[in-house]
């Protein structure tokens, strides 16, 4: 009975050093945005610093596998700012995966804080006290001014020069941009040649913006295919088209990336960035919120577009056409809520499981007393076990646990036949093993059933699909649901669980 007490007491002691574990629940990890190195889930970083920081990012990493990938939330929901870091960077797998070169900085909005992890492979280049320098220097004035972008921005060329990487350059010189019809102011115009000779060389994909006043003769698509040949647009390249006079637009994508940028996401971009803005006549926002668009299409898959030109250049490699991405299953970037267990509801699991422990322990003891007692383990003086099993004259096998016990403490004796002379039938053999007490009477036989088998077949079904491809949207072409998303990046090891956060 001491014994069993023990074992209670343990349990219980257990239970409550797994109360924490219980309390404080892992952080969910939601799944990364396509472009992997900035995921901006609280929504506070512009598409024009969000490109910047990619296109940097993915230069970086084709550098040398080292990866600086930048995360917002609007919380963490409890989870401290460490362990949420630290959770994002091992689950996606920052940094190269034989350097675990990457660093990871997390940015949370209601939380008003941030934190940067670094992985193992950098201990001894970005030191702790390098990475604390950086985000007071980069981050910190303008996170406390609630700029974020500013300080985003900032704060990720460092990290990205700190790992040796590029984030200021001087741009090429090629003419993306068309103004016919002069309704681009020259910022506008600047902005968009810069974009182009920025982005290309990572996406080996250009933006060409051409306005008209009216397309003449022509209609507008057989304008923009005229067009596209005559500005020395190649095949991985996008035409957008503003004809001012007819009030209409039309897009052309390079027959080399029709199968990837589709007739369906040129005219969600358009629908969603350039309609708003042409229809309110705001032609230089709306050409640079839709050529943003296109960029940050192009840069979410850039990694892929490097990986398939460097295979192009290698010796004996199949030809392939410079910049054609490598098609994903596309589906949409879904975040998943943080819900920790709350401590409440591990009071309750808890009390739960604690109520179950001491009720098998009652159970015990009472059984293990009456072992002690009687040698079975029911009481068989209960009135109820004597309405259910009888009188007890000292039997071990009395009770419901007479089984267990039996095989447990004694060799079950096998019962000895009883032969009641002649029965209805006629006398019953002396080998008999069947009795029949109360009728007089005795019997003995056997015999056999019916046996059958069947076997069940399986019918396999196979199916085959197909694939459209087209070749470029307008103003009036229609819109789906349909979400394009893919992932880059890359598989280092676990980090080394520090990180620098917030001086407070």
């Amino acid at each position: 009975m001491k014994k069993t007490f023990k074992l209670a007491l343990i349990a219980m002691l257990l239970s409550v050093l797994l109360l924490p574990s219980l309390s404080l629940a892992k952080p969910a990890v939601p799944k990364h945005t396509a472009s992997f190195y900035v995921n901006d889930f609280a929504n506070v970083i512009d598409t024009k610093t969000e490109n910047y920081m990619v296109n940097y990012g993915v230069r970086l990493h084709q550098k040398d596998g080292a990866q600086v990938v930048l995360v917002t939330v609007d919380s963490t929901n409890g989870v401290s700012m460490e362990e949420y870091a630290t959770a994002l960077f091992n689950s996606w797998g920052v940094g190269s995966a034989d350097k675990n070169n990457g660093v990871l900085l997390l940015m949370s909005i209601k939380d008003d804080d941030y934190w940067a992890v670094p992985g193992k492979g950098l201990e001894s280049t970005l030191t702790g006290s390098k990475i604390s320098k950086i985000l007071s220097a980069s981050l910190e004035p303008d996170f406390a001014k609630k700029d974020y972008s500013a300080g985003a921005r900032k704060t990720y060329g460092a990290l990205v020069q700190s790992l040796g990487g590029t984030y200021t350059e001087t741009a090429g010189s090629k003419n993306y941009v068309a103004d016919n019809a002069g309704v681009l102011p020259k910022v506008s115009k600047d902005y968009l040649n810069q974009s182009g000779n920025r982005y290309q060389p990572t996406t080996r994909s250009g933006v060409y913006i051409v306005t008209v006043k009216n397309s003449g003769n022509q209609n507008l698509e057989e304008y923009t295919y005229a067009k596209f040949a005559s500005a020395g647009a190649g095949p991985n390249d996008v035409m957008l088209v503003l004809d001012i006079g007819g009030d209409n637009y039309h897009a052309l994508q390079g027959k080399s990336i029709d199968g990837i940028l589709t007739n369906d996401v040129v005219s969600r971009i358009l629908t969603t960035e350039l309609e708003p803005q042409f229809a309110k006549k705001n032609y230089a926002a709306g050409a640079t919120a839709a050529a943003n668009a296109f960029y940050s299409f192009f840069l979410a898959r850039a990694d892929h577009v490097q990986e398939t030109a460097a295979a192009a250049a290698k010796p004996g490699s199949p030809a392939a056409t410079a910049g054609q991405a490598v098609k994903t299953a596309s589906s949409p970037v879904k975040v998943e809520e943080l819900k920790p267990m709350s401590v409440s509801k591990a009071f309750t699991i808890m009390g739960i499981f604690l109520i179950i422990i001491l009720l098998i322990s009652v159970a015990a003891s009472l059984r293990n007393r009456h072992i002690a007692l009687f040698g079975i383990p029911v009481n068989p003086r209960s009135p109820r076990n004597v309405r259910r099993y009888g009188t007890w004259y000292g039997q071990p096998g009395y009770g419901a646990g007479s089984r267990w016990y039996n095989r447990q403490h004694r060799r079950r004796r096998r019962p000895v036949p009883h032969h009641s002379g002649s029965s209805f039938w006629g006398s019953s053999p002396e080998d008999s093993s069947y009795t029949n007490h109360g009728g007089g009477g005795f019997s003995s036989g056997g015999g056999a059933g019916r046996y059958s088998s069947s076997t069940d077949d399986e019918d396999d079904n196979h199916g085959g699909g197909g694939s459209s491809y087209g070749g470029g949207a307008g103003r009036y072409s229609s819109d789906d649901d349909d979400n394009d998303s893919g992932s880059s990046g890359g598989g280092g090891s676990a980090s080394s669980g520090g990180g620098v956060g917030r001086q407070h």
